[in-house]
């Protein structure tokens, strides 16, 4: 190993420091530390963890459609304390009734785009949820033609013999 760098530092045993240092990374490593850092398993698709994938998907849609209609309601403003807090508390409720009119409208608008993005994207992941179906059922079926056709096939090479 290179060394990249020099340490100089007097009365500090550098090499006894790095060689503890390499000990414990060792004891660490064949304890299993590390392992939950390794990524080299994220790096292909297994296609047997697709369910798990599906399982993800579902879980995620189904969270941010019940996050998405976010509550934009008024909210107690306290005091806090202090030497200002009575009068810090009445200049915020003052900015917020003057600010409220023009935050609201501006809130409940994301609030509508959220909820429509959230209904849109579990309605497409329905649709291609019977898509899929369809499609394995058109697949199954042309599998169920070709494997009948090979045994008539099959079948009437036997009769011609």
């Amino acid at each position: 190993m290179t060394n990249n760098f020099e340490i100089e530092a007097n009365g500090i045993d550098v090499e006894a420091l790095m060689t503890r240092v390499r000990e414990r990374v060792e004891e660490k490593r064949s304890s299993g530390v590390y392992e939950k850092y390794n990524l080299d398993n994220l790096t292909a698709l297994a296609f047997e963890s697709l369910e798990d994938e599906q399982e993800f998907l579902q879980y995620y849609l189904r969270l941010i459609q019940s996050t998405c209609d976010i509550n934009i309601g008024d909210f107690e403003i306290v005091n806090k304390g202090g030497f200002l807090g009575k009068p810090v508390v009445a200049l915020k409720k003052v900015l917020w009734k003057l600010l409220k009119f023009y935050t609201y409208r501006l809130f409940s608008q994301q609030k509508e785009f959220n909820c429509q993005t959230v209904n849109t994207i579990i309605s497409l992941q329905k649709k291609l949820d019977k898509d899929l179906d369809d499609i394995r059922t058109c697949l199954d079926a042309l599998e169920g033609k070709k494997a009948g056709g090979q045994k008539n096939s099959s079948g009437s090479a036997e009769g011609d013999a």
